[in-house]
């Protein structure tokens, strides 16, 4: 006589995992339809017949840190300088520029003589702002004094090339500017200067 086959063990190890799946499922629907209670608004978006929340798309913009080490591509336009102004006056007759004073991009002065001088920092005080070989810097200076003859003049400080396009370029007539761009340079033979500096006075054309 041919023996059965008891089967109850697999028949009650089915049971178990169809059991512990309903146990799981029914715990896992729980978790997403459950009622939150918070203080104040709350919006809960998991659960079945709440809004989607809209995509906002915002333009942000940042810098990875004030040293660039790749050239950049800039599609838009470019405004810099902004807020950085000085306008000062002085009955003397000459004065040094500090670095503070050149940490502004805009010099505006006015003086209360008929010639007035601005000599350069020492190349101690430029190299802090040129702090390597190759950087530029350049500032846009003002002789706001209304009277034509009366002049300001931006004179080289120590180890320092003042160089332009004609030899009163560095003389700055009442009402006109003059742009002043700086390079942290080598040394020049056997003067020792590490700062040069274009000086281009600007006419008014109108």
């Amino acid at each position: 006589m041919q023996k059965r086959k008891n089967n109850n063990g697999v028949f009650y190890v089915v049971i178990s995992l169809v059991a512990v799946l309903a146990i799981v499922s029914g715990a896992v629907a729980y978790s997403v339809s459950q009622n939150v209670n918070v203080e104040g608004d709350y919006n809960y978006y998991e659960a079945e017949g709440q809004p989607t929340p809209p995509i906002v798309e915002e333009e942000l913009g940042g810098m990875p840190g004030p040293n660039i080490m790749n050239g950049i591509n800039v599609h838009g336009p470019i405004t810099y300088g902004s807020g950085s102004y000085i306008a000062t006056s002085s009955s003397g007759s000459a004065s040094t520029l500090s670095k503070k004073d050149l940490e502004k991009y805009l010099i505006s002065f006015t003086s209360n003589v008929n010639a007035y001088t601005f000599t350069m920092p020492a190349t101690s005080t430029m190299l802090s702002l040129l702090t390597e070989t190759g950087g530029t810097r350049e500032w846009l200076i003002h002789n706001a004094t209304t009277t034509a003859a009366t002049t300001l003049t931006v004179a080289a400080g120590g180890g320092m090339d003042l160089v332009s396009v004609t030899s009163d370029d560095d003389v700055i007539d009442g009402g006109e500017f003059t742009e002043l761009k700086c390079t942290h340079i080598p040394y020049l033979d056997a003067n020792n200067e590490d700062v040069m500096c274009i000086v281009n006075e600007l006419a008014n054309s109108d």
